[in-house]
């Protein structure tokens, strides 16, 4: 189901009031939208108000600017409640909400579960002895990173303590020094993780 853009983000209040005048003007006499509600009358009084109340504003009278701003709100409002309207009385359908003067929204792209590869795995040595610092460069899709030591490049005999950060660097340990100490991150998506990373192995110092 196509949904209704609004489309007032961003704009200026005159291009506000232009953009609701061509909308009222396009929904008038449209045969998709017999019994707009709010009424179309009800619209341009909105923008008349505030193409008023705009005007008045440009000598800067605080109480002036004050009054634009409840009046662009109150047409926002209004143009929010017809944009409704649009989206039950057109079932969604796209051409009929663009003849409404109406944008149609973009539809959204679903956003990956599955994190992608960590790469560039970097090891060096910590802040004392026994630790390990390890990098990595961000992911694709990453909600968190699981780092994971072993003292074989299987990981058959992953060693505590290990890591989980949201960063791209973590510190561990505590290790004997002078053991080599096997290091791969795998990053979590929002549901599932991702493929294991190429391992790196340092020397404990």
């Amino acid at each position: 189901m196509t949904k209704v853009k609004i489309g007032f983000s961003g704009l200026t209040v005159p291009e506000q009031i232009e953009r609701a005048r061509h909308i009222h003007g396009e929904m008038t006499g449209n045969a998709n939208f017999t019994t707009p509600v709010p009424a179309l009358t009800v619209v341009d009084a909105a923008v008349t108000a505030l193409e008023n109340a705009y005007n008045d504003s440009r000598s800067r009278d605080k109480n002036k600017v004050a009054a634009m701003y409840l009046r662009r709100k109150e047409l926002l409002v209004i143009i929010g409640q017809e944009a409704a309207y649009v989206q039950e009385a057109s079932g969604g359908d796209a051409e009929k909400i663009r003849s409404s003067g109406f944008d149609t929204a973009k539809p959204r792209t679903p956003r990956p579960v599955i994190a992608g590869e960590v790469s560039n795995l970097r090891l060096s040595d910590g802040s004392n002895h026994g630790r390990i610092r390890v990098d990595w460069d961000k992911a694709d899709d990453a909600v968190m990173y699981v780092v994971m030591a072993s003292l074989n490049a299987d990981f058959t005999d992953d060693l505590d303590p290990k890591g989980i950060t949201t960063k791209t660097t973590k510190e561990i340990g505590n290790f004997d020094p002078g053991v080599k100490v096997w290091v791969k991150v795998i990053a979590l998506g929002r549901e599932e993780f991702g493929p294991d990373c190429e391992p790196q192995n340092i020397i404990v110092r």
